[in-house]
């Protein structure tokens, strides 16, 4: 079987704690403090709550109990981190080829030529970028280079934070595949280490194993990163096709549970998410769908379908929960909620039939969320939000400086 290996040189732009960093560029003042962002519980904060044992997916109490008290805590501003991501990767566009945004933090670009052309080193280029995208919007970024993308995603994680590693080197590679558990490879989850256990214990184990046995015991995804290991590029994230749909969703692998209120207050935070960032791009949506996965990690979707094209916030926010209301069962334990919106079209005002009453037009829902997104994104943080769902409860992620609108 012959693949052939790839000559490209690539890398993996992450930002260090990217909510935390984005809050510190808003306030300067937080600068050196013990900063945390989340809602129930962390989903970023500063390397020195990191040194004191805090990290992604800890519980507020425990994390306050860890830091004594002594912290900075803050709710996500989701649109503000977006702009700031589409800020910092629309700048790497201008620096690099082919550019593939994995997240909203992490993005992959192909660097093959460029040193020569300006007739500097490798890691000089990728010093110049790294500080290039600390001084112009005060983000730290670690990069990891390598011939395919998924080494480059491995390799960034190396020397965080604000780190660089290039690995083109075979012998330090070799010894380096050596150290890192089997784990360490992207997208390898629980279930399939535990498939590995016997087989891999490391990163070097796991591109020993035959690649027709792997094939046969896990299957393509797995071969697809054995590939990737050995220097075939095999990945891609492009997004040629006009988008379709938009997703947010979360494991919380250590908080696998069956708390109805906790996976409430992770489908509202993850549709408030996803529906700016549709209501950004002008979209209407079709489609709304609930995603759970369950503690075995069999992954369910439950869709609901809109009469019509909608911007209505009410309306789809209602849709998404009376799916949870129907399908949560108090007795199956989840590891992961999500939102997908879906079928979208581009916006267009309505003209609206006189001997119909709406008392909430399809074009006012337009113009209040135009209104609010320019509001929040002038003055750089979540002033107005709204503030009860369709059942008139209290939604608890709604940050404290917000005004409610009801």
């Amino acid at each position: 079987m012959l693949f052939h290996t790839s000559q490209k040189i690539r890398i993996h732009l992450d930002c260090d704690s990217f909510f935390a960093s984005a809050e510190i560029v808003k306030n300067p003042a937080l600068k050196g403090k013990l900063v945390c962002v989340g809602r129930e519980i962390i989903l970023a904060c500063t390397y020195n709550c990191k040194a004191l044992g805090v990290k992604t997916g800890t519980p507020i109490w425990e994390a306050e109990r860890m830091l004594k008290g002594k912290w900075v805590f803050l709710s996500p501003s989701m649109e503000y981190y977006s702009e700031l991501s589409y800020q910092i990767f629309g700048y790497l566009e201008t620096k690099t080829i082919d550019i593939e945004v994995f997240s909203i933090d992490e993005a992959f670009c192909e660097v093959t030529g460029i040193p020569e052309y300006y007739g500097i080193s490798l890691k000089n280029l990728l010093l110049r970028l790294q500080q290039e995208i600390l001084t112009k919007f005060g983000i730290p970024v670690s990069i990891g280079c390598a011939e395919t993308r998924l080494k480059a995603k491995m390799y960034s994680k190396i020397n965080k934070p604000f780190g660089i590693y290039i690995g083109f080197d075979a012998e330090r590679e070799k010894a380096l595949f050596s150290s890192l558990p089997v784990g360490s490879i992207p997208f390898i989850g629980r279930r399939y280490q535990e498939r590995l256990k016997y087989q891999a214990k490391s990163v070097r184990d796991f591109i020993q194993i035959g690649f027709w046995n792997l094939k046969r015991d896990i299957g393509k995804p797995a071969t697809d990163l054995w590939l990737e290991l050995r220097g075939v590029n095999m990945m891609s994230f492009k997004k040629d096709s006009p988008i379709q749909s938009s997703s947010r969703s979360r494991s919380f692998n250590h908080q696998i549970n069956h708390d109805k209120d906790f996976l409430q207050t992770e489908l509202h935070t993850h549709f408030e998410s996803v529906f700016w960032e549709v209501m950004k791009k002008n979209f209407m949506v079709k489609k709304a769908s609930l995603m759970l996965r369950t503690r075995d990690f069999q992954t369910l979707y439950f869709t609901i379908s809109f009469p019509n094209h909608t911007n209505n916030r009410v309306e789809i926010y209602r849709g998404l929960c009376q799916l949870f209301e129907r399908y949560f069962d108090e007795n199956m334990w989840y590891r992961s909620v999500g939102v997908v919106l879906s079928e979208f079209r581009n916006y267009l005002p309505m003209q609206q039939n006189l001997f119909e009453f709406r008392p909430h037009t399809q074009e006012q829902y337009y113009q209040l969320g135009k209104t609010m997104e320019h509001i929040n994104k002038k003055l750089g943080k979540h002033v107005l939000a709204f503030g009860t769902d369709w059942l008139g409860k209290k939604i608890s992620s709604v940050p404290k400086e917000a005004k409610r609108i009801f």
